[in-house]
């Protein structure tokens, strides 16, 4: 079985721990086939506050020691995690101006006008609460997709790591199912990617059969895998239950991506 972690933060990232050369040689001795870079960018950052520029020169750096690291073994893609595009439509286009591979397109924070907090920070301490920030979080899916300048929605059930996961509270996906369906609908349409997000496990979240469903149901042919890994342990957790689940699913592909062109592997 092909093994592709397409979402992974190196120290480029504010939060990733190891270098790009480092992950890359976790992923090589973790025997994976594919992996790819998606540092973080984002449009609103951990701090609330609105960044209209990235530096691509710390990635450009670290790229060239992450290829000698890898020794030919595995392929090697070059990407981001754009996430907030929602908060600067402008910003996000001037980054992606870079050549890449691929781009993850996500959701890490509550949009502007409710003060742009990322959701790690909040305690939810109510479903009413998790009811306010999961509509928010909503709108800007849908300005995302709208939008459309990336490859893979990345991580569709994040707030659910904290809302449910973390702070117990009873919340689940099936209350916006009226708005995810449309959400599938356009990546599927657009010829776009769906991610299974292992979250750094081999327990996927239950969350993530039923979005497939909705995908396949939907017309999506591409699932990309990814365990968003921040250091070297981390790296490829959960990539092939990932992939199993998608084959269980009926999906006939993994799909990375090489030049911002999906390239697909049959299951």
């Amino acid at each position: 079985m092909f093994l592709a972690d397409t979402h992974m933060h190196s120290t480029v990232s504010f939060d990733g721990q190891n270098t790009r050369a480092e992950m890359a040689e976790a992923a090589r001795r973790a025997g994976l086939d594919a992996l790819c870079f998606t540092d973080h960018y984002d449009i609103i950052n951990e701090k609330s506050e609105l960044v209209p520029t990235y530096d691509w020169m710390p990635a450009r750096s670290q790229h060239a020691g992450a290829v000698a690291a890898c020794c030919g073994a595995l392929e090697l893609g070059y990407g981001l995690e754009l996430g907030n595009a929602p908060a600067d439509f402008a910003a996000a286009e001037r980054a992606l101006a870079e050549p890449l591979d691929f781009v993850i397109g996500s959701i890490h924070n509550s949009s502007r006008a409710t003060g742009g907090i990322d959701y790690y920070f909040v305690r939810y301490d109510s479903p009413e609460l998790c009811w306010q920030h999961l509509d928010d979080y909503f709108d800007s899916l849908e300005a995302l997709v709208r939008w459309g300048n990336f490859d893979s929605l990345g991580h569709l059930p994040y707030p659910l790591r904290y809302m449910r996961a973390r702070d117990g509270q009873p919340v689940s996906l099936a209350r916006y199912e009226d708005r995810i369906r449309p959400l599938l609908a356009a990546l599927a349409r657009e010829g776009k990617a769906l991610e299974v997000n292992t979250d750094k496990s081999r327990a996927i979240s239950p969350d993530y059969r039923w979005l497939l469903g909705l995908f396949r149901e939907a017309g999506g042919e591409f699932v990309t895998t990814g365990a968003d890994a921040h250091r070297t342990a981390q790296v490829g957790q959960g990539i092939r239950e990932a992939a199993e689940l998608i084959a269980a699913c009926g999906f006939r592909y993994i799909c990375r991506f090489r030049g911002r062109k999906p390239a697909p592997v049959k299951l």
